[in-house]
Order: C-alpha cells, then structure tokens, then sequence
C-alpha cells in the first residue's frame, strides 16, 4: 500500500512538472531582436581560407598557371563572402508585408488639450506610411526610405515635405490649377479678407485649432549654426507651388501664392525653439533665436524626441502658437511648454497684397493640411498623431 501511494505522488509531480513546463513555454517572451530578421544567410566557413592554403602546399601536381587560377577564384570567393556579409548588416529592415508577425507597440502620446468630439484626426501609418488615404508622398525618393528594426522610417537627406491631409478632404493636389477644379468642393477664396469670414480654405472640416504631435530622431544634419537648419510644423496653408514673383497680373487670375500663408513651430539641431509666420508664398516673419533667451531643449542628435506643436484661436482676430517638448522619455511625456507667441493681427508687414484687413492679420481660418518640413536633416519618423482640439480660451 505504501508503495503504491509513492507511485501516485511520483505521478502527480511528474504531471505537474509538465503543466509548468508547458506554461513557461508558452508565455515565453521572445525579444524582438531576436525575431525581427526573416532573413536565413548560408556563411561560408571562416576555416575554408586555411585549408585551402593548406591544400596549396601540398599540391605539388597543379601547375603555376593553376595556381593562379586557383588564387583568383579563391579571392572571388572572399569578395563574395564579404558582400554577402556587408549585404546582411544593410538587411536591417523588415518588410511591411511581415510587420503583423513582429508587432510594434505603440505609446500612449498625452494630450495637452481636449479633443473636439467629430474633429478630424491621423495617426501615422507604422505598416504603410504612404497609405494614400491622407499621405502620398510616393513621388519623393527620400521619405520613407526605409523601415528600421524598431518600426521607425527612415526620412534621408534633402528638402522633405510630408503633407498630411484631413480624412475628409482626402489627398489633395498642390497645384493650383487643379485645386481650383476639385470634384469635391473648391478652395474657397485666395483672398484673407474672405477667408477670415469663411473660416476655411477647403471645407468646415479643416484642422483649425489643433494639436500636432511628431516623434523623432535626429541622425544627422548639415550641423551648421544659423536659422535654415530645422525641422517644422506647418499649420494652416493650402499650397506652397506659386511664388508671389510667378504671379501674372491680371483680373481673371486669382493670387494663387496666398494659399502659402502659414505658422511654422521650428526646432533646429541645436535644440532652439521658434516661430515664423509665412504671410505668403514667399514672404516670412520670424523670431530670431538668439533674440529669444534661454529657448534651448538642448542636445536633440540621437535620442527620441516629442515636439508639439498647438495652434488654436483666441479669437476672430487672435492666434496662439505654443511649442512643447519631450526630450527625456521618448515621447511618452510628460511634455514641457518651450515657447508661445500670439499673433495679435501685428505679425506682418505685407498680407494686404493677398487682401487682409491688416498687414499683419492673423491667419484664422482652418486647413486640410498640415506639413512635416526639414531642412538638411536625415531623422526616423516614429509617430506622428493630429487632432482637432477644444482650445483653452473656449472653455
């Protein structure tokens, strides 16, 4: 009887040692990096080199000429290998035909202000980028070049410009001969007078009072000092593909340069923060970064940085710009206002020229576009999120 209790317990431990062992299998957690390359590579053998030489010396029968054949091809052999190793390093990206296999969390980005409930929003794309429902930039051969191991794109060198448009107006083009003819609605005005009134340039959808949120890394850049070197966000314009010099003076041709009016929230690479104001394409107003004092972030190559950048009406005759920053928890907060400028209706000396009551009227009607600009930065995009907001002043 003793004994056959033993083997009873022996058999419920062992019973138990294979649920236990079945358990930690399953909720195992492979690291990504160890998953992440669907890629088998066949390396030749480090040893192959010696025992070739090896084979040389003993070789006695092979002639001079055969020798040299034989060096020649064993060196192919070499470059071949090292190709394919040169090859497999540059393999770092995984196809977005993959992507649902390898999953890439996405963080919880806070929010500074309410959203409006029905306003229109995005959120990037990490699986296709270019998913021609509010982006296209097919066309520009250095956005979104590549996808990296930690689901980012890699935006390389040049003038990138990311339009990215409102669900409700869908990709629009930016030439103004087909912006005036678009089968679902028009451009309401090129005149700021009448735009002020409207409130929009294309629809009553458009993003107004807003809060955008761009999640990147800073690889590279020209690192000059100087006002050129930084990346934007573009609010509040409707195309950028006329120069006020290009305008042909005539009654029937509308000011087609107007639709470049905009507010830009810079950061350059080194860190400074501030504004400009485009009145139109092309005519700026801008702060200095040395005329605004201790608007530094600090050192922003190589880690995650979070940039807002908020633009929401005080008024029918008011903007407020804000810039907030998350340097130090990759964009996962807690944000920090940088920098705010109010646009009174004085920012400006030229805006009459595109019909404004004023010189310097503020720019407070709505848009289906907001831009993602650098200048001379190479930078992986990791998140980017729009959303219409209730602004303070409202509430």
């Amino acid at each position: 009887m003793q004994i056959y209790n033993i083997e009873i317990t022996l058999s419920l431990l062992f019973f138990m040692l294979i649920i236990v062992i079945i358990i930690t299998i399953t909720n195992y957690n492979y690291p990504l990096y160890n998953l992440s390359i669907l890629y088998i590579y066949a390396e030749q053998n480090d040893d192959d080199d010696d025992d070739d030489k090896e084979k040389e010396e003993k070789d006695t029968k092979i002639d001079k000429e055969e020798k040299q054949e034989h060096t020649k091809d064993r060196d192919k052999d070499k470059d071949k290998k090292d190709n394919d190793k040169k090859k497999k390093s540059e393999s770092y990206h995984i196809d977005p035909a993959y992507r649902s296999f390898f999953p890439i969390k996405r963080i919880v980005i806070p929010k500074v202000y309410e959203t409006k409930a029905d306003g229109q929003t995005y959120r990037f794309n990490i699986n296709n980028p270019n998913g021609k429902v509010q982006v296209d930039k097919t066309d520009k051969s250095n956005i979104f070049t590549q996808q990296n191991l930690d689901g980012s794109w890699r935006i390389d060198y040049g003038r990138p410009r990311i339009d990215i448009h409102t669900k409700d107006a869908g990709i629009l083009p930016d030439k103004v001969d087909r912006l005036n003819n678009l089968s679902k609605g028009k451009i309401q005005s090129w005149n700021f007078s009448e735009l002020k009134e409207i409130g929009y340039w294309y629809k009553p959808s458009d993003w107004k009072n807003i809060e955008v949120t761009l999640i990147f890394k800073l690889l590279d850049s020209s690192r000059s000092k100087g006002d050129e070197h930084a990346i934007s966000i573009v609010t509040r314009s409707i195309s950028h593909s006329q120069l006020d010099n290009e305008y042909k003076k005539s009654d029937d041709e509308p000011k087609f340069f107007c639709g470049g009016s905009s507010y830009h929230n810079n950061l350059s690479n080194e860190g400074k923060v501030r504004m400009k104001k485009e009145q139109f394409h092309i005519d700026y107003e801008w702060e200095r970064y040395n005329d605004i004092d201790n608007l530094s972030v600090g050192n922003i190559y190589n880690k995650i940085i979070g940039f807002k950048a908020i633009v929401y009406n005080l008024n029918d005759t008011a903007v407020k710009l804000e810039t907030w920053v998350d340097t130090e928890n990759g964009g996962k907060g807690p944000y920090k206002k940088v920098h705010e400028l109010i646009d009174d209706g004085n920012w400006g000396d030229n805006m009459k020229l595109c019909g404004a009551e004023t010189d310097g009227q503020a720019i407070t009607w709505g848009s289906p576009i907001v831009i993602i600009k650098a200048n001379d930065f190479k930078f992986d995009i990791y998140d980017i999120k729009i959303r219409e907001i209730v602004p303070p002043s409202s509430i």
